[in-house]
């Protein structure tokens, strides 16, 4: 086992943009590539991938600055921090139940395919940690090392089969290939409620038929419908918000702006690598295992690009504040993964099928969603936060949580183990 632990700590230190070209080069030639196709598709992945986040966290942190602005200049004290995901990864990486909980993921997304329950493969090593995290609180409330490790596989069952679930409208709304899925537990988690909202909305007269679709808006205010033009408006908005300088507002805005041209040109140097894997994948596959379909698993990073996704990343972050400040029951107060919210509403955007008012009706519910649900797991979060990853625990807080871990599935989880009494 601790060979099994130093390999993936190894492969988690080297990054996925070292390792993916590796990776895809081998998953090339088993899949009758020939080297330098697969290699080529490998190296392509690993550049857009690099790009990508390079933009990435250009945005990040300048998202960053300007929700502390906002938090700052509405007067939130809540008693939850959110720490954001990188204190999760820690516990999971610190956790005695990372050997097996990685045996276990693969071991039963491999037999799940086999026995046609599932069609994704997941080779996203790097975000294992989230469902091993789940499992880490489940093992903290309820002492058992056992129940936390079912929890685990549990999770990559679920995670995985949602992935297979909501994949073709990702695939029809241009954001991912296809032959591609994300099974990326703290956003795919969240694509049953998004999907849910639209719905609901299909449902409400009138309402239904709201539409504010960004391209056709385009058409009609020109040059100002622009996603470049757009993003330099937005920024400048959250700028002013954050009571930033008129060069700090300015910046932000330019950054904003730079991000809608930026990010789709290196998400289409990305998904140039990918095309060519997932296409001969499935060729083989429909050869040699009558026509069954396997497809790939990434990360959720990858879907990105679309200008929607952006944009809507920006207005969430002070709706999101607000939510904070007037939500019952919520304690947590948004911070650390703010600066991720273009992860977490990116399935908001695919349910939505390019309808923005329905886009950030369903957001809006996503982000209450993830602040009730870090709230309510922060308790066990703070005592496994203080085990595993205690000198990343902000200096100060009561308790800590982040988004991330308001992913549904957690609390699930834990609610489970409170109603049938498994608390330690």
């Amino acid at each position: 086992m601790d060979i099994i632990v130093s390999i993936f700590n190894a492969v988690n230190e080297m990054g996925s943009t070292i390792m993916m070209p590796v990776i895809f080069t081998v998953l090339g030639l088993l899949v009758g590539m020939k080297f330098m196709e697969a290699f080529k598709s490998g190296l392509l992945y690993g550049i857009g991938f690099a790009g990508l986040w390079l933009v990435l966290d250009y945005f990040m942190a300048s998202l960053s600055d300007a929700a502390v602005g906002i938090s700052e200049n509405l007067g939130l004290h809540l008693d939850v921090i959110d720490a954001g995901w990188m204190l999760g990864s820690a516990m999971a990486f610190g956790s005695t139940l990372l050997p097996l909980a990685i045996v276990g993921i693969l071991g039963v997304n491999i037999l799940l395919i086999l026995v046609g329950f599932v069609k994704t493969l997941n080779i996203d090593l790097w975000n294992y940690w989230i469902m091993i995290t789940g499992g880490v609180l489940v093992q903290k409330y309820t002492g058992n090392y056992w129940i936390g490790l079912l929890a685990i596989i549990i999770s990559s069952v679920v995670v995985t089969k949602l992935a297979d679930v909501f994949a073709r409208p990702a695939w029809e709304g241009g954001f991912i290939p296809e032959g591609i899925t994300l099974p990326h537990e703290d956003t795919v988690a969240m694509a049953p409620v998004y999907f849910g909202v639209n719905w609901i909305l299909d449902r409400i007269p009138k309402v239904k038929d709201w539409d504010i679709n960004m391209e056709k808006l385009g058409d009609r205010i020109g040059v100002f419908g622009e996603p470049s033009v757009m993003g330099l408006i937005l920024g400048v908005l959250l700028g002013a918000g954050a009571g930033f300088d008129i060069a700090g507002i300015l910046g932000l805005g330019m950054v904003c702006a730079a991000t809608m041209v930026l990010m789709p040109k290196v998400c289409s140097i990305l998904m140039e690598g990918l095309a060519p894997i997932a296409e001969a994948t499935q060729e083989m596959v429909s050869k040699k295992m009558k026509g069954r379909e396997i497809r790939i698993g990434m990360d959720a990073a990858i879907g990105v690009g679309n200008p929607n996704v952006l944009l809507l990343s920006i207005l969430i972050i002070p709706i999101m504040l607000v939510l904070s400040a007037v939500l019952p029951g919520n304690r947590m107060l948004p911070f650390a993964d703010l600066s991720s919210m273009t992860l977490y509403i990116l399935w908001a955007v695919v349910a939505s099928r390019g309808n923005m008012f329905r886009a950030l009706v369903a957001s809006s519910v996503g982000a209450a969603l993830y602040l009730l649900c870090g709230t309510y797991v922060s308790s066990v979060y703070t005592q496994a936060s203080m085990e595993f990853a205690a000198d990343m625990i902000p200096e100060g807080s009561m308790f800590v949580s982040s988004i991330s871990a308001g992913n549904p599935l957690y609390t699930i989880l834990l609610f489970i183990c409170q109603l049938f009494g498994l608390g330690a």
